[in-house]
């Protein structure tokens, strides 16, 4: 280890320059779209001192005064101090103690595989002087909180365990796996009521030891030459995650579609058994969006084939799925079948499009097509050709595509078998003019991006639907994810929680895990659970394994059939308020799944809790993660909330017992609030909501808006909002109601209250559920007491 030093600074052309024998570095102060960023860069002095990002662009600097003892100050962000010899740096509460360089490999061999290919890779790399590895050194402080690094197992708080940057297909997720199928060197730390975020925007392998190894200190570290570190302010956590997506980019509104629920198996193994599938959700009446396609639907694991045997009509099977309002989504992996007379491969080979060994040889092995090539998607002409490919499935009606085994997964290379927690190509496989160890963790990125454009190209007039395993910062620009290989375990339930929010702290903000679990044996009490847990996943989808029992709504008989059937309508009759959500998402960066943290970051009771969440701002939703389970308790943080079936209120904060019955999940609402929801429909159309019923909660001042538009494409939509006062005595209720379709029914409903002696109003009131419905056809409305 050397530390890293400089011995001289000069500021110039809007940038801190550092200069010391062995290492130079950057100091920058940018901004983009009103964001501003601290930007630390450090390199060996033989490196390229140019390194761009493969995520952000469109960032410019700004001028900042340098003071004497190297603080860096500017108006609107908290200032900056340096020091120099070792280098180090104070921002916001963080305190950098030193930034130490190594050889290549003094942090073990994990990223690469132990064999002749990694022998070839430390031979080529050999020749960089110290700085092929750095680590920032930060100190510790007992009460900070992380979160963040994208999709973790764990609890919510990723203080004290390692966490390593390296997608990787793991498909056995034990309570400490790490990694997983994602890349995310972001991470949010929050002391008190102060949040700030750091992003280091190294595509090597890195690690985060979060005070594990020592609690006084936690360690950054990059197998790679350079360390490119970001700063960015809250002080709220919502704050750190709009300005961090405002730099990496943010989610575009999907299509309505994408937001319903969704059925797979991994198979559905002929064209007959997809329809019928489809069929009996519509003869038992459970709301469908979607059926997916897996790898049996190819001819021989080929992308961009069907198989004539098992799926002989593609465009009369996606029809006939259509006019049951059923879309249908395949899957595609970038691993491609070397074969001789295949389109795919042949023009792949021929334009040189497939990545190399060191050797400079088309590196092939084994996924599912055997034997293997894989497309280099860090070039943009090979992207473009990706992209062009998918004409193929939009000309058979596909109408999504599922991006899998792009960490990428590798069963075999040249023969060999990779270590089992490691099954990707070699680190030493050449990707234009880099070795896959430094573009490793873009591959997924890469392969979205490729996919994204390309449909968009030939359907500009939709919104792209893409689902992912794998991706680095900012993937969700290009697609949704999902958590991969998970099992029919309670404790995968439970966990799923964490690691969705945790993703959603990272910037990515429509995710989902496999309802029912993946891998191993569902039953119908959990499937009942997950269900109604997923139907606040911002991506639902029920996903079960080829050996898993099968696990469709109606497998485990009437009893589970009907809580499940419950909880997929309750999805549906709530998508005005997801899709108002998803909305908020791309202007804002926040998720519509939302840790308790980041609505009450304030409140000490919910930094680690990790088994309720927030739907929004207005929404705290608390399931059952545990077989048996008849009541749990709720933390309900400081103010007004209303159980939103029953209309209890309650104040808080309070731990409050809270049942659990199958057929529906603890849900509760902040007062003051107006939820738009609609009735149940067999699958979505347009997201104009001919039927719209507010669930208000009473409070002094009322509030609610609801988002609408074709649910498709890219027109223009409309806000809509409720607004009302309630003093006790008078309810009054204002609907503005801009977006011009007409609508069979507008009405609001309030729970928990006794019966209004009159009003300016129609209402209707049942004193049984002691609930009221007005009527709010004219746009305003008046109830007294």
């Amino acid at each position: 280890m050397h530390e890293v030093r400089f011995s001289s600074y000069r500021y110039s052309d809007d940038t801190l320059h550092l200069e010391g024998t062995y290492f130079k570095g950057r100091v920058q102060l940018l901004h983009k779209g009103g964001v501003r960023t601290w930007r630390v860069f450090v390199w060996h002095r033989l490196e390229d001192a140019q390194k761009g990002s493969w995520v952000m662009e469109g960032l410019e600097p700004l001028p900042f005064e340098v003071y004497d003892d190297l603080s860096c100050q500017a108006e609107g962000v908290p200032a900056l101090k340096l020091w120099l010899d070792p280098f180090g740096f104070g921002w916001e509460g963080l305190e950098a103690l030193e930034l130490e360089a190594h050889r290549f490999g003094q942090l073990g061999k994990s990223g690469v595989w132990q064999t002749s290919e990694w022998t070839a890779f430390h031979e080529v790399n050999d020749g960089l002087p110290l700085g092929a590895g750095m680590s920032l050194l930060i100190k510790e402080k007992p009460e900070r909180r992380y979160y963040g690094l994208g999709e973790r197992t764990g609890f919510l708080d990723k203080k004290g365990r390692t966490w390593t940057n390296w997608t990787t297909d793991d498909p056995i997720h034990y309570p400490d796996a790490d990694p997983l199928y994602q890349a995310h060197p972001f991470l949010i730390g929050l002391e008190g009521d102060r949040a700030w975020g750091v992003y280091l925007d190294e595509t090597w392998r890195t690690v985060f030891d979060l005070a594990s190894a020592e609690d006084h200190q936690s360690i950054i570290r990059t197998d790679g030459p350079t360390f490119d570190l970001y700063l960015i302010a809250g002080p709220s956590p919502k704050e750190v995650i709009q300005r961090y997506t405002a730099l990496v980019g943010r989610a575009s509104l999907p299509p309505l579609w994408a937001l319903g629920y969704h059925q797979c198996r991994y198979s559905y193994t002929h064209q007959e058994l997809a329809l019928e599938i489809a069929r009996e959700y519509r003869r038992r009446e459970i709301p469908l969006d979607a059926v997916w396609l897996d790898i049996d639907y190819m001819d021989g694991f080929k992308v961009f084939t069907f198989s004539p045997e098992r799926f002989p009509e593609p465009e009369k099977l996606t029809a006939a799925l259509r006019e049951m309002g059923v879309r249908t989504v395949t899957i595609v992996d970038p691993g491609v079948k070397k074969e001789e007379g295949y389109l795919v491969y042949e023009e792949g080979r021929a334009q040189q499009y497939f990545i190399h060994s060191y050797r400079d040889e088309e590196l092939w092995g084994e996924v599912w097509p055997s034997p293997a090539v894989w497309p280099d998607f860090t070039r943009p002409e090979v992207r473009e050709w990706w992209g062009r490919l998918h004409r193929f499935y939009l000309e058979h009606g596909i109408a999504g595509i599922w991006n899998d085994m792009n960490e990428p997964a590798a069963f075999t290379v040249f023969g060999q078998e990779p270590p089992k927690d490691n099954r990707t190509l070699p680190s030493s496989a050449r990707q234009g003019n880099r070795y896959h160890a430094e573009v490793h963790n873009l591959y997924g990125y890469g392969m979205c991006q490729a996919t994204y454009e390309g449909l968009l190209k030939f359907e500009p007039s939709k919104r792209p639907f893409v689902l992912t395993r794998s991706g680095f910062a900012g993937i969700q620009k290009y697609a949704f994810v999902w958590t991969g290989d998970n099992h029919s375990y309670w404790e995968h339930l439970e966990g799923s929680i964490p690691m969705l929010l945790n993703l959603g702290m990272s910037g990515v903000p429509f995710v989902g895990a496999d309802i029912g679990g993946f891998s191993a044996h569902a039953d119908g009490e959990l499937l009942a659970r997950w269900t109604w847990l997923g139907a606040f996943y911002p991506f639902m989808r029920n996903h079960s394994g080829k050996t898993s029992r099968r696990q469709e709504p109606w497998v485990f008989g009437p009893r589970w059939e009907s809580a499940i059937r419950e909880a997929i309508r309750f999805r549906y009759r709530m998508l005005p308020y997801l899709y108002t959500l998803a909305h908020e998402t791309v202007a804002t960066g926040l998720p519509p799944m939302r840790a308790m943290v980041l609505e009450h970051p304030h409140d000490p009771e919910v930094s680690a809790l990790h088994d309720q969440f927030m739907w929004g701002s207005d929404l705290l939703v608390a399931p059952a993660v545990r077989p048996g389970q008849r009541h749990r308790l709720t933390y309900l943080p400081q103010g007004q909330w209303q159980d939103f079936w029953s209309g209890e209120g309650y104040e808080g904060p309070v731990h409050l017992p809270t049942a659990t019955p199958h057929d529906r999940i603890p849900l509760f609402q902040r007062a003051g609030s107006a939820i738009p929801t609609t009735k149940a429909e067999p699958h979505t159309t347009d997201a104009y909501w001919e039927t719209l019923v507010w669930q208000v909660s009473l409070a002094p001042e009322v509030r609610g808006w609801v988002y609408e538009d074709q649910g498709e494409g890219y027109e223009p939509g409309y806000i809509s909002e409720l607004e009302g006062t309630y003093d006790g005595y008078t309810l009054r209720l204002d609907f503005t109601d801009r977006c011009g379709q007409p609508r069979q029914r507008v009405e609001a409903v309030i729970r928990g209250v006794r019966e209004p002696q009159g009003g300016h109003s129609i209402h209707h009131y049942d004193p049984q559920t002691q609930t009221l419905t007005v009527d709010l056809a004219s746009g305003s409305a008046e109830v007294h007491w």
